[in-house]
């Protein structure tokens, strides 16, 4: 295992007092604090619960937006044709536009589910059934549909980068076989918390990035975090999304219901990409800074009735509802209006971002088919 020679250390806030003073400001949403290092257990608690109906409205939003694009667009071509034709305003959806949107967003909320629930229990079988620490590809590994898959549910739950998803296809299936197998093996079995730094994992980070085309730390984080959802919690791993990275590292989140009014992020460039160069050392601040708000979160968990530990992925979840809660139902007085505002924004930024190509269409078809006979069994 690659060890990093400069130690960093894990702090560990144990607010108990603090978090129960705070939990009645929930009673009142305009006076939450969603600061990383005062946000109370109640407040993320209730963060994570708006995450469905979130992801499903700024999905639902970026289809309607792709298809009144393509709408004005053709409007656009034909009144060119005709020099006495008025401007063209907003295109209207027909019914069977409606409908393709229903279709696609259901399609990506069972991506969705498949990629939180249902791969990584596959994962944990493969490792139950063979060895987690087997050197070849009888123990858990991916795979190559598999990955697939999840570079297409990266992509739509965020930034779309469609020349990825053609570097992840030209990978041999025995290599993602055997570079998957390898990772999930060479995992730490330290604890974060009393070893940060040799909990880091490293070894299993490289396993993943180097031999295999389009995976690079982010996307090498999420396929750890997959394969870290089911046994000991030490050995989760966060994902390095673009919205924890936001939250827990640049300090970037809303200060309130009035946050649709805020100016743009200083983090982010004029064509709304994201300023960070999602490297390891990068990824490390995102690992650290996940672990010390776990750690803190957990301090108060379990108190109350139906209360489970906070997961790295309940943590995923927040942010992203952090990053569009004017998208979300968090407010009562947010506008649907202004979340569709924030999904033009994302999709006009995405279309600026030098690395895009055209719509890469996927190929989840047959896989898909595959996968839900699969989950069935």
């Amino acid at each position: 295992m690659v060890r990093e020679t400069k130690a960093r250390t894990l702090h560990v806030h144990s607010e108990k007092s603090q978090d129960h003073s705070n939990d009645g400001e929930d009673d009142n949403k305009q006076n939450v604090s969603f600061h990383p290092h005062h946000i109370t257990l109640k407040t993320f608690r209730n963060l994570l619960s708006h995450y469905p109906s979130t992801v499903e409205r700024v999905h639902r939003g970026k289809m309607t937006l792709k298809l009144q694009s393509k709408a004005s667009k053709g409007s656009k071509r034909k009144a060119e044709t005709k020099t006495s034709a008025a401007p063209t305003t907003k295109a209207e959806l027909d019914p069977s536009e409606e409908k393709h949107i229903l279709e696609e967003t259901d399609k990506f909320l069972q991506l969705d589910r498949w990629r939180y629930e249902a791969l990584p229990k596959i994962i944990a079988e493969r490792a139950n059934e063979n060895g987690q620490k087997a050197s070849g590809p009888e123990g858990a590994h991916l795979l190559k549909e598999e990955l697939i898959d999840i570079m297409e549910w990266k992509t739509k739950h965020g930034v779309s980068r469609p020349m990825l998803m053609g570097m992840i296809k030209s990978n041999p299936v025995a290599t993602i076989t055997k570079s998957t197998s390898t990772a999930f093996a060479a995992l730490p079995e330290v604890d974060p918390v009393v070893a940060p730094n040799e909990a880091f994992p490293k070894a299993s980070l490289d396993a993943l990035t180097a031999p295999i085309r389009g995976v690079g730390p982010a996307t090498a984080s999420l396929i750890l975090s997959i394969a870290t959802v089911f046994g000991d919690a030490k050995k989760q791993v966060p994902f390095y999304s673009d919205d924890v990275y936001l939250w827990l590292c640049l300090m970037d989140f809303p200060e309130g219901p009035g946050s649709k009014e805020q100016k743009p992020s200083k983090h982010k460039k004029p064509n709304g990409e994201l300023i960070a160069k999602y490297n390891i050392n990068e990824y490390r601040d995102l690992w650290n800074a996940s672990q010390e708000l776990r750690a803190r979160l957990n301090s108060g968990a379990g108190e109350q009735p139906g209360d489970g530990l906070v997961s790295f992925i309940d943590i995923e979840r927040a942010a992203y509802v952090l990053r569009n809660i004017a998208f979300s139902d968090y407010y009562a007085s947010q506008d649907h209006e202004t979340g569709i505002n924030i999904v033009k924004d994302m999709e006009s930024a995405n279309s600026q971002l030098p690395k895009e190509s055209k719509s890469d269409s996927g190929e989840l078809g047959t896989r898909r088919s595959k996968r839900i006979k699969q989950e069935a069994k």
